[in-house]
């Protein structure tokens, strides 16, 4: 909800007493994040003033939480610019988790979409992608990491290492892609594969950046192990080591020089063990969104849908390609929608719309859960289930009035099943939504988008709209008009069955695998895998 200029003045005076104080807890912190998130709402005109107001009040602030503030409340990428200035000494000192942490809060920002893009043109090619370089360097140096060259002329050994930053669970949709690409890789492309999940992103707060950020670590992953999801077993070396050191990094490099794969492949942007080999050995990225790559790798994947940027550190390394999401597969048939619908709580006779992330404390908004009102006003016999844990959402929702139209689900186990209860597939302004906007697709859901991010990569511009305006349009119209729904899913089954299958998308791996070889300058030739 949009605050009053007074309601943001008293604001902006709250935030200014708690980042005068001493910020030495966790709770001083969030106290600190909970203003700024009032403030990200106030008018767009008053914004910029509450900024300015608040630099001009925090000059004795931590610096780094004065501008990362600063750029919290307006979206102005140029806050970020002072902040890189601000710490490049720092690239000398032997802190790296605190510079680290700042550019994890700072990418964590860019994904989230909170930030301006035309407030800075060109922020991720000068800024954001030299930052990461010198801080791959800042590691190796500071750490004195040696990664060992593969020797020229090596035979192939039919292997590779694929890396990732986390590894978590089966209901973390990048674990699930990751292991989806392991058995891609293994059983399409005929290459053995073991598993690096090297915990390599901030688990502690190591600077007062806001919005903080720090990643989860699943402790049962620790050591060597055998990953087993869908009657397929992976191996896997993971650390559950907290921070950078020498040591963790050491022992995952010892564990590329002992499997010797042929090309290291790392799944995600910022993939710093893999990045840390890009020099002395193959490497390949699969990225997993939609966007620019952080990577070192000699070939950098697309997401999907992107074409080769006529310039910048990427130039000369992308690649199409479109990413393999693990879809849910083929559902048991439910006795009835109205039986299976009961099931959820949801009313049988309405058109239902299905918001799925998890996410949805920050990406179901304000202008989100908004846009979701009109729609009801336009059309009654909408609902909306929201499925994905949240914490706050559900209160939100409670105070919304339609409350009674609105269903927040929690964490669903079986996707499948819902999506058979589903006529559209409703996508707030994010990035990253892929994998659930393919299952979509695949179930005959019709999905609404805005032009950004994941989704829109994957479910092309029949199903786009420019604004959420043009979304209630959209959606009512579904909603009202039996024919035109039915041609709509029909299409968005079309799309579904027309996008990379598990062939395509080997194929089209083992194709740059061996370009990774000849590019490296190692392999002697083409390394044909089938």
């Amino acid at each position: 909800m949009e605050l009053s200029a007074e309601n943001s003045a008293d604001a902006v005076a709250a935030l200014c007493r708690a980042m005068l104080r001493p910020v030495e807890s966790a709770s001083a912190l969030r106290e600190i994040e909970s203003l700024l998130e009032r403030l990200r709402h106030a008018p767009p005109d008053e914004r910029a003033a509450c900024a300015t107001q608040l630099g001009r009040l925090t000059g004795d602030a931590d610096p780094v939480l004065r501008l990362s503030a600063m750029a919290a409340i307006t979206g102005d990428l140029r806050r970020y610019d002072e902040l890189l200035d601000l710490i490049e000494p720092e690239f000398g000192c032997p802190d790296l988790d605190r510079l680290l942490h700042i550019y994890c809060c700072m990418g964590r920002q860019l994904f989230l979409m909170r930030m301006d893009g035309a407030s800075r043109p060109g922020f991720f090619e000068d800024r954001l992608f030299p930052c990461y370089t010198r801080l791959i360097d800042a590691i190796r140096d500071r750490l004195a990491i040696a990664p060992q060259p593969r020797p020229a002329g090596n035979p192939a050994t039919g292997r590779v290492v694929l890396v990732t930053n986390q590894f978590l669970s089966l209901r973390h949709q990048p674990s699930r892609d990751l292991l989806s690409y392991a058995a891609v890789l293994e059983e399409r492309c005929g290459r053995e594969v073991v598993i690096l999940n090297t915990n390599i992103m901030p688990a502690d707060i190591h600077s007062l950046f806001v919005p903080s950020f720090a990643s989860s670590v699943e402790p049962a992953f620790d050591g060597k192990q055998v990953i087993e999801a869908d009657g397929r077993s992976f191996r896997m070396l993971s650390s559950t080591g907290r921070g950078l050191s020498r040591e963790k990094i050491d022992w995952f490099l010892r564990a590329v020089d002992w499997h010797d794969p042929d090309v290291v492949v790392s799944l995600g942007g910022s993939v710093i063990v893999a990045d840390l080999l890009a020099a002395a050995r193959p490497t390949l990225c699969i990225p997993t969104t939609s966007g620019a790559t952080p990577s070192l790798a000699g070939i950098v994947l697309d997401f999907g849908g992107g074409s080769r940027p006529a310039s910048g550190p990427l130039a000369a390394s992308w690649r199409p390609f479109r990413f393999l999401h693990s879809l849910i597969g083929e559902a048991e048939p439910a006795p009835s929608r109205a039986a299976g619908r009961a099931g959820y709580g949801l009313p049988d006779d309405a058109f239902l719309c299905l918001v799925i992330g998890n996410r949805l404390d920050e990406e179901a908004d304000g202008a989100f859960l908004a846009m979701l009102e009109s729609l009801i006003d336009r059309a009654p016999r909408v609902a909306v289930a929201f499925a994905g844990e949240a914490g706050a959402l559900p209160q939100r929702l409670q105070r919304s009035r339609h409350a009674g139209r609105l269903f927040h689900l929690g964490y669903v186990t079986d996707m499948a099943d819902l999506m058979q209860m589903a006529d559209a597939y409703v996508n707030p302004q994010r990035t990253g939504g892929g994998a659930s906007a393919a299952e979509a697709l695949a179930a005959g859901v019709v999905p609404v988008s805005l032009p950004v991010g994941d989704v829109s990569a994957v479910i092309g511009a029949r199903f786009v709209v420019p604004d959420y305006a043009a979304a209630v349009e959209r959606l009512a119209l579904l909603a009202g008009d039996p024919a035109i729904f039915a041609e709509a899913a029909a299409e968005a089954r079309s799309r579904g069955a027309g996008r990379a299958d598990p062939a395509e998308a080997a194929a089209a791996l083992s194709r740059y695998l061996d370009e990774a070889v000849e590019l490296h300058g190692g392999g002697g030739g083409k390394q044909i895998y089938k």
